[in-house]
């Protein structure tokens, strides 16, 4: 016997599906409005074998009395940036410039170490008969990072091949590969390196210029330039930018450069 084929339900039901999630339906009765997500969360753990690069990663005070300067280590190198990071969005060049200066460090240094790296490599693999494994510390320090500034990220691995670096030296130099003489330079060059990346956060000043201002020649732009130096051109007409930036910076540097064009005299073919 023939049975009737049963009617599409045309209530929605409300409640949760598996694992208690939202049923969503295209009813058009169903007004039902997600809630917004909550803030996107991650961990980032840094881990360093020795104690030049635990060294690199804490810094130094100043110490007037033994004459020693102080190193900006990665935590300072975040919380400076973390200002400088903020500035970019108050159309301040200066920002923007400083950016790109730690940028370009991160870069050439990055390059340095990789290449002192390979050249170490190469000298531990020189034999076919006999190999040597680089040490690793039996007890390395483990470091959250909790950042919110990608050049900050750039820091940290920097930082990491740094501390690589410093175990390939020590560990030829420990199998008789490479000289004393040799790898105290090469760690000093090496520690350099680190060092002149973090220090790049350096030298930016707080003075609330902005792009107006500097195009106006206003005392606040005399100020800028008087404490930081002219800003580039390419920086200042946004020709060049830097790789990583807030998502606010990006939309006033569109703002800016649409206003600019919408300035520009027309062109006639």
């Amino acid at each position: 016997m023939a049975t009737k084929d049963k009617k599409p339900e045309t209530k929605s039901k409300k409640g949760k599906g598996k694992a208690g999630l939202e049923v969503i339906t295209d009813k058009s009765e169903n007004t039902d409005i997600l809630s917004t997500p909550g803030p996107l969360r991650g961990a980032s753990e840094l881990i360093l074998e020795t104690r030049k690069g635990q060294m690199i990663f804490e810094g130094r005070r100043p110490d007037p009395d033994r004459k020693k300067a102080a190193i900006i280590g990665l935590k300072s190198f975040a919380r400076y940036l973390r200002v400088i990071w903020d500035t970019t969005t108050n159309n301040d060049p200066y920002a923007d410039w400083w950016l790109l200066k730690v940028e370009r460090a991160i870069e050439a240094k990055e390059k340095w170490i990789n290449d002192k790296y390979d050249e170490y490599s190469k000298i531990l693999g020189q034999f076919d008969n006999l190999s040597h494994e680089v040490a690793h510390s039996i007890s390395p320090i483990r470091c959250e990072l909790r950042f919110s500034i990608p050049y900050s990220y750039r820091g940290a691995m920097l930082l990491m091949k740094y501390d690589e670096l410093i175990k390939i030296i020590m560990t030829a130099n420990h199998v008789a590969l490479v000289e004393s003489i040799k790898a105290h330079r090469d760690i000093e060059d090496s520690s350099k390196a680190a060092r002149t990346v973090f220090h790049a956060v350096t030298g930016y000043r707080f003075t609330g210029v902005t792009r107006d201002d500097i195009y106006a020649n206003n005392k606040i732009a005399e100020k800028a330039s008087e404490l930081m130096g002219p800003c580039p051109t390419g920086i200042l007409d946004d020709e060049v930018v830097p790789k990583f930036e807030s998502g606010k910076s990006m939309i006033m540097r569109k703002l800016r450069q649409k206003k600019s064009k919408s300035n520009s005299p027309a062109t006639t073919a």
